[in-house]
Formats: C-alpha cells, structure tokens, sequence
C-alpha cells in the first residue's frame, strides 16, 4: 500500500467517525442539549460537496459547521432539523441567529484562529459548485431563495449576481429546473439566484410587481426582500455591484420590469420571458436595458396586451425611449425548429442595444425552448446582460 493510498484511507476513517458522532449529537435526548462540554474537530474534506468543513462543538451545547466554500458559518438548530447560517466573514448575517453571546464568542474563537497555517488541510483546493437553500427574515416575514454557487467563482474576483424570478403559483426549485442556468452559470463566472415569492391568499407564490394597491396579491414588500438578499449575499460573496441583473418568467418578469422602474441605481438590466409591464410600472431614474421574448399565441399574457398589463408593442417602445434608442428597431427574421422568430433591436446613435427583443410567431406561455443559431433562451439573455453594467455598455 503506497503512501497516498493509506493517507485516502486514513481520510476515510476519520470522516466516518465525524459522521457517526455528529448523527449521535443529532438524534440526542432533549435534555442532552443542555451538555456544558466544548472542543474542535479537525478540518474535514466532503468527496459530495468537493470542498472543505470545519465542525465545532460550542461551549453552548451547539454543534457548528464552517464550510470554505463559501465562507460561511452553519449552526444546527435541532427545532427545524435545518442549517443555518450563523454569519460571515466580515459581515453579520440578518439571517437565524444564535444567541448573541454565543456568536460574540464564537466569532472570537474563530478570528483568532490561523486559519491559513492549518497542515489537516489543503488550502490549494478549489471551490465547488454548489446550490444553496437560504432564507432572511424581511418585513416580519422569512423569505427564502436559492443561490448558484459556481466551480468557477474564488474569493479573489468580483461577479455578477444575476436574478431569475419564478411565476405566479412556482417555485424557486421548479423554476431551476425549466430555467436551468447553472451550467452557464459555471461558464461565465457568475452567481445565480432563484428567490421564493410569499404565499398569497390561496397559498401560491407570487411577486408583488407594482406599486401598492390593487395589482398586488399580498402586502409583502418584495423590492425590500430583494434589496436584502443582495445585501446578504454581497455579505458572504464577492459581487460586483455594477453587475447585477433580473430577469423572470410570466409574474416573475413583472417583477423583474418593476424592479427596473425602482432599483435602477442597482439593477443593470433586466429580462422578460412570456411577462408583460403593469400599467403605472415607475420610470427609472437612469436608462437600464431590457430583453425580452414574448409569443404571439401567448393566452395568458397576450402579446396585445390588455387588462392592465401593456402590449408588448408599447413596452419595447417604452424602455427604447427610456433608453435614449431610436424607436424604430433593426429586424432579422429566425428560425428555431418549427418557429418562426423576429428578432428587433433597438440601437442609439453610437451603435448600442439597449432593447432587445424576440418575436415567437405562435409561441405560447412558456420559458422558450429556442435554438437561434446556437443560443437558447438562458444564453441570450445573458449574452444581453454581459453587454451592460451600471455605467452603461462594457
């Protein structure tokens, strides 16, 4: 046996114990919770998540968990059975919390740990991809979204994060799987986020994408809970704040008009699939460039518009005049299958798009299903994106 095999095996070992005794810690009595006992595990390597753990037995009676993939504190609350996120380097977390005077020692255990002269553990590693269940607590509500981590992102560099809104009665998880973007994620580099809209009356999930009043479902402030999951996730991650997009599919690309006409000091660009803009959508204080790919045999959302929501026509119209884009559009005519597809863009005096815009003759309400010379949907949206940033074309 050479020595890179026993050192593997030696690995495996000790792994095993460390999950044995943390099922042991998770299936105690309730009154072992109150065990006053303390110590620290060695560095440990998940072959599942490919990256580094620290576990950490409080003096609280609290198991805690650091994962370097993405710097980040874990605690285990036993009520929910859950994980949850203590805090992160150089910011506190408005996530669940520990008591305080648990997380004031623990934070102090830790920064006084050398952590770059740890032999148990390879600091070369690189970071894994990895999708993350996460929540804060906004507006008396908890709000939860699901954040792409990918293999390409380090600590180093500053990237984009990019929004992709569900719709009416989705889901955060089933949106993920249509609107699949975490390989292109991994390919260009950039963090990737699925919020969960609240439940409405009737239990579905939903964005309230207008200004208070009748076209809303709920009360629920969702440009607030979207202000804060940029501000936790731009906590424990590096984004370049420039770089941040939102597009959305159906009541999700309302929101992602809406957050246009109120964020656009923070929203570079945004993104429309089979959605439509509120009548009263608020202007934006600064040009932000919109893409949008709508279907003409769209029943849910028409194409013409109507029942407070704007034709299509008009919005493109709209963003182009916002813009500073001439109003009449350069088109090319595409196939994709048995599509027939018009593209418009919508071009200033310098040669920029700032609105961009997909025709599907016969198209319906879906996330589309496109081959356009290579590119499907997620890919020309963020071929858009990528163009601009808040200072305006890159």
């Amino acid at each position: 046996m050479n020595i890179l095999t026993l050192a593997s095996l030696i690995k495996r070992i000790l792994t095993s114990c460390l999950f044995f005794l943390l099922c042991g810690f998770l299936s105690a009595e309730e009154n072992q919770t109150q065990w006053n006992w303390h110590g620290a595990f060695p560095w440990v390597y998940s072959d599942k998540e490919q990256g580094w753990h620290y576990w950490h037995a409080g003096t609280d009676g609290k198991f805690y968990r650091w994962k370097d993939s993405n710097q980040t504190w874990y605690l285990f609350d036993q009520t929910s059975e859950k994980w949850l996120i203590v805090s992160a380097v150089g910011a506190a977390d408005d996530e669940s919390k520990s008591d305080s005077s648990d997380k004031s020692e623990y934070d102090s255990w830790w920064d006084n740990y050398d952590k770059s002269d740890d032999s148990s553990k390879d600091n070369s590693t690189s970071s894994s991809a990895e999708t993350l269940n996460l929540s804060l607590q906004h507006d008396g509500l908890r709000r939860e979204y699901l954040l792409y981590v990918p293999s390409s992102y380090n600590n180093n560099t500053a990237v984009p994060l990019l929004f992709n809104f569900h719709g009416y009665g989705g889901t955060s998880s089933d949106h993920l799987s249509t609107a699949d973007m975490r390989s292109l994620a991994d390919q260009e580099n950039f963090l990737l986020c699925y919020p969960q809209g609240s439940s409405d009356s009737y239990g579905s999930g939903h964005w309230n994408a207008a200004l208070a009043g009748g076209d809303n479902k709920s009360s629920a402030n969702d440009i607030g809970f979207v202000s804060a999951m940029i501000t936790s996730i731009s906590s424990s991650y590096q984004v370049d704040s420039t770089r941040i997009y939102a597009c959305g599919y159906s009541n999700g690309a309302m929101m992602s008009y809406f957050l246009g006409g109120s964020m656009s000091d923070k929203i570079a660009a945004i993104g429309s699939v089979s959605g439509t803009m509120l009548e009263g959508n608020p202007d934006p204080v600064s040009p932000v460039p919109m893409i949008n790919l709508h279907g003409t045999a769209d029943s849910v959302l028409t194409y013409s518009g109507g029942d407070g929501s704007t034709s299509t026509t008009d919005t493109l119209l709209y963003w182009a005049t916002k813009n500073g884009a001439s109003t009449t559009p350069v088109l090319t005519n595409l196939n994709s299958g048995d599509f027939s597809v018009e593209k418009s863009v919508y071009y200033d005096s310098n040669g920029t798009a700032w609105v961009e815009h997909y025709k599907v003759i016969n198209g319906g309400h879906v996330w589309f299903d496109l081959d356009l010379n290579g590119s499907d949907t997620n890919q020309l949206l963020w071929d858009f994106f990528k163009k601009h940033d808040l200072n305006g074309p890159r």
